[in-house]
């Protein structure tokens, strides 16, 4: 999460969460290459879908490795609450409220950063209104497994989730949500890094 250095657009924050589809070093290196290469077409244009289109340009023509990168990129406006993003196969989001109704999956997206020629996303727009929170992961979460073998899921995050809004922050969701894997694995081998990034929106003074 990072201000866009744009003077036209003041309060306006750039969101990016993104999972590599391998692991190890080759994986870790394409994370490396891709991270400043988003910054910076996001910087340039503000526009989610055109950063992710520059992005997998980029791999396809200059960098093909085999390997994928799941992308959520968005821009939020501090003032308004309004998230605009795009989202090129990364896990759906989760858009959750204080007041005790379950999170609502924020679905729809498209193919894989550096699969094909073009991603052809459609640019997406949600309002987090005051009080509530959107709540963005990697699949680490997900699929978090017991020493029974069993995952920790889209469902039980989603109530971890729900329950966190009842009382407490975006702190609080985050605290709950990774005490939550990590009990839920007990002393079971982790299946992959966990990310976890909390926007709320604070409710009037």
């Amino acid at each position: 999460m990072f201000p866009l250095q744009d003077p036209d657009r003041p309060r306006h924050l750039g969101v990016v969460i993104a999972d590599v589809s391998g692991k190890g070093i080759a994986a870790a290196l394409l994370m490396a290459f891709v991270r400043p290469i988003i910054r910076a077409a996001l910087d340039r244009s503000g526009n989610p879908v055109a950063a992710l289109e520059r992005t997998n340009q980029i791999l396809v023509e200059e960098r093909r490795t085999g390997l994928f990168v799941t992308v959520l990129c968005g821009v939020l406006n501090l003032d308004t609450g309004t998230f605009t993003f795009a989202n090129a196969g990364h896990e759906p989001p989760l858009l959750a409220s204080p007041a005790g109704t379950d999170p609502v999956w924020v679905e729809g997206g498209g193919p894989l950063v550096g699969m094909f020629d073009r991603l052809g996303l459609v640019e997406q727009r949600l309002e987090i209104r005051p009080g509530e929170r959107l709540v963005l992961f990697t699949d680490g979460i997900t699929d978090a497994a017991s020493p029974a073998g069993d995952r920790f899921g889209y469902e039980r995050l989603r109530d971890t989730i729900g329950a966190s809004c009842l009382t407490g922050g975006a702190v609080d969701t985050c605290r709950a949500v990774i005490q939550g894997v990590l009990a839920f694995q007990a002393d079971a081998l982790p299946a992959d890094d966990l990310a976890l990034l909390v926007l709320r929106r604070l409710p009037p003074a």
